[in-house]
């Protein structure tokens, strides 16, 4: 476990990390990559319009907890293409990459 992260936190920040691991390894062809970065940058937008501009990484994963309905919305919102919102990599990666604005983020957690 890392040193003050509960288990929850522990196990998102896990998930988040393989859905961007996940995002960079897809095969895609520009224009399909191109679709599923702006579902994901509208995924960023929204998960900080939900915790706000300061926040941590615990307040972060209980938005994560409750938030697939939500993803699924804004990623159809974005696009009608099913393919681009597999949200077992877009919805985790936005996270991911949300998480790094949190007050009680380390690179090396």
């Amino acid at each position: 476990m890392l040193h003050g992260v509960t288990p929850a936190v522990e196990l998102a920040m896990l998930e988040w990390a393989e859905g961007e691991r996940q995002l960079r390894s897809l095969e895609l062809t520009a224009r399909r990559r191109s679709v599923v970065e702006r579902v994901v940058a509208e995924l960023e937008a929204e998960i900080v319009r939900r915790v706000g501009q300061t926040f941590g990484l615990a307040e972060l994963a209980a938005v994560y907890a409750s938030s697939e309905a939500w993803c699924l919305d804004v990623a159809q919102q974005v696009t009608p293409e099913p393919w681009a919102y597999d949200l077992s990599v877009v919805q985790p990666a936005a996270f991911a990459r949300v998480a790094r604005s949190a007050t009680d983020f380390r690179a090396t957690a």
